[in-house]
């Protein structure tokens, strides 16, 4: 099982979501995923550029929505959706939002990816915030 650590886990009208406002807690649940040789090379070339950016992937049994702010660092926010129609509630938010419909899309990949292919994971709060 995948342990991933976040800073504070809320519920939001049935989807879980795990948010991550550290810096290292960041870089702890990419190694997870992506190992620690990627995971460097990857948000090291994020922090070189110095631009706001943001990427979306999957985190185990979760949509991982990381987000660099110059001002800010890294932040990582996690979506657990308990079924697919919750990932379709969330289309319609990032639509309210002016989401890119490719980034809205992908983020659907993702969820529906995680409902054929469950991965166990779980979310652990660090260093509550």
């Amino acid at each position: 099982m995948i342990e991933f650590l976040v800073n504070r886990i809320i519920l939001e009208e049935n989807v879980t979501i795990g948010m991550v406002m550290e810096d290292a807690l960041v870089i702890h649940n990419f190694t997870l995923v992506y190992g620690l040789q990627k995971t460097n090379g990857l948000l090291l070339s994020i922090q070189q550029k110095n631009e706001n950016c943001y990427l979306i992937s999957r985190f185990g049994n979760y949509v991982g929505y990381l987000q660099y702010q110059t001002d800010k660092g890294f932040s990582l926010k996690l979506n657990a959706f308990e079924n697919f129609d919750g990932a379709l509630d969330e289309y319609l938010e990032l639509q309210k939002k002016n989401w890119r419909n490719e980034d809205i899309i992908k983020y659907l990949k993702i969820a529906k990816e995680i409902e054929n292919d469950s991965k166990p994971s779980k979310m652990t709060i660090s260093n509550p915030l």
